[in-house]
């Protein structure tokens, strides 16, 4: 496929001139935060890390200290409600577009803001995404995230009117309506969460739902490869994956052309590295992994001057890729599609580590499985059990339905590592989601079990 080019001189650039141009960035930015912003000042001076002491890129990694979502909210406590770390760009007295995050993780709502001229500069990362898509200025999209104060929606908002797209903010209707809309403006794309975009599909009486599509957007959550397979075969158009939150302000990573790849070879979410730093790291070691490995994606955005977002550990984890995993050729890094989940959504469960992409994939490989819901529980005598509760897409019964269900067993422990008790439910019986998917629940001590995907509200 030939390349959709945005700006070549990042795009068919060299990974050293990338790498400098990135390591001119950060040293102003370095300098700036340290003279104007005490949040990270003081974060920096706790740990004992002086900026001006870092000389390379991997100094950066080396000497500067992570900022977590905890260290987000100390701050809004200290100085409500923004924080320390928005002071400089509040005293300018200049608008701020303000963003939440949904607190769902429990630990709080963060709050989030760029300056007029910091957002402008977000609208060179978003168009990436819609020219490798393939959109043209004046395609319709129909916009399927609610826009509130939350990031998802209003970010995506902003970058799509930006790029010339005509908008369709459909978020706020329920699904028969969504569906009603499509067939009456017949956009040539959706953005949306990737559950979501399943569950009009599932919804829709029709095949493929919209025939006037050209493409599908996917984030707010992770996905397994499976899943990006399921979605494709019933829009029957690509499926741009993309990953962001609401502390980038934008989404920074998205396939090629290329898009999900093959099972074999699954697509590269490329950083857009001019205008972010990507790093991936052992928890652990601290260190950045190799190519193929996995560990936590830190972000440092090179756009936000203002209000900065210096090493972010994202609690994301997802397997690293240098560009040359790539074939289309761009001296991008990234991560590789179907590998993202929430560090804490991993449970234990019979001693085991139990990730929810690793089941999802499992059971979306399954063409007669429609919907799932995963309940781990405790026996009379204080074992773990955990239950795939499973919709299909017919009704099935008598030895078809034991079949199904013992053969799904087998697989998810064939690749699991552990016994499921695999319980076929009615079409038609599980609740769906209308943002993000909410699969799993564990019910030992009431624990919550989140959806895995980006912290992005």
């Amino acid at each position: 496929m030939e390349p959709r080019i945005l700006d070549a001189r990042f795009e068919r650039s060299d990974r050293a001139t990338i790498r400098a141009l990135q390591f001119e960035k950060l040293r102003a930015l370095l300098d700036k935060a340290w003279a104007t912003n005490d949040f990270y000042r003081g974060h920096w001076s706790a740990a004992g890390a002086a900026p001006d002491r870092v000389a390379s890129l991997e100094d950066f990694t080396a000497r500067i200290p992570p900022v977590r979502k905890a260290d987000f909210i100390a701050d809004q406590e200290r100085d409500p409600p923004y924080g320390r770390r928005t002071a400089h760009a509040r005293g300018q007295r200049e608008p701020l577009t303000v963003f939440t995050t949904s607190g769902t993780t429990g630990q709080g709502v963060e709050v989030h803001v760029e300056t007029e001229a910091e957002r402008v500069a977000t609208f060179q990362v978003s168009d990436y995404l819609y020219r490798w898509a393939g959109l043209e200025r004046g395609d319709a999209i129909f916009l399927n995230f609610p826009v509130t104060l939350l990031g998802g929606g209003r970010i995506e908002l902003l970058g799509l009117e930006h790029y010339g797209l005509t908008v369709f903010p459909v978020g706020n209707y329920d699904v028969r309506r969504k569906l009603e809309l499509l067939d009456r403006f017949r956009p040539q794309a959706i953005q949306s969460t990737t559950s979501y975009l399943g569950h009009l599909a599932a919804v829709s009486d029709k095949r493929p739902p919209c025939a006037s599509l050209k493409v599908l957007f996917g984030g707010g959550e992770g996905g397994g490869f499976s899943w990006f397979e399921r979605l494709q075969e019933d829009w029957q158009v690509p499926v741009f994956n993309q990953y962001g939150a609401t502390q980038t302000r934008v989404d920074n990573m998205y396939p090629c052309e290329r898009g999900i790849g093959s099972r074999d070879r699954p697509g590269l979410l490329h950083n857009i590295d001019p205008y972010f730093l990507l790093e991936v790291i052992d928890p652990k070691s601290g260190r950045q992994v190799a190519d193929g490995e996995a560990g936590e994606i830190v972000l440092t955005s090179l756009v936000h001057t203002e209000v900065p977002l210096i090493r972010c550990a994202m609690g994301d984890l997802a397997v690293y890729h240098d560009p040359t995993y790539c074939t289309c050729g761009r001296p991008f890094a990234g991560v590789e599609i179907g590998t993202i989940g929430r560090m804490d959504d991993m449970v234990k469960v019979k001693g085991i580590n139990v990730w929810p992409q690793a089941v999802d994939d499992v059971i979306f490989e399954t063409p007669e499985i429609d919907e799932y819901q995963i309940v781990i529980s405790s026996s009379a005598d204080a074992a773990d059990v955990i239950t795939a509760r499973v919709m299909p897409t017919a009704e099935m019964g008598g030895e078809t339905a034991a079949a199904f269900a013992a053969s799904l067993g087998e697989r998810l422990r064939g690749r699991i590592g552990i016994r499921f008790r695999v319980e076929l439910v009615p079409p038609g019986s599980l609740e769906r989601s209308e943002y993000k998917a909410r699969r799993w629940r564990d019910t030992r001590g009431r624990r919550p079990c989140g959806p895995a995907g980006d912290s992005r509200g």
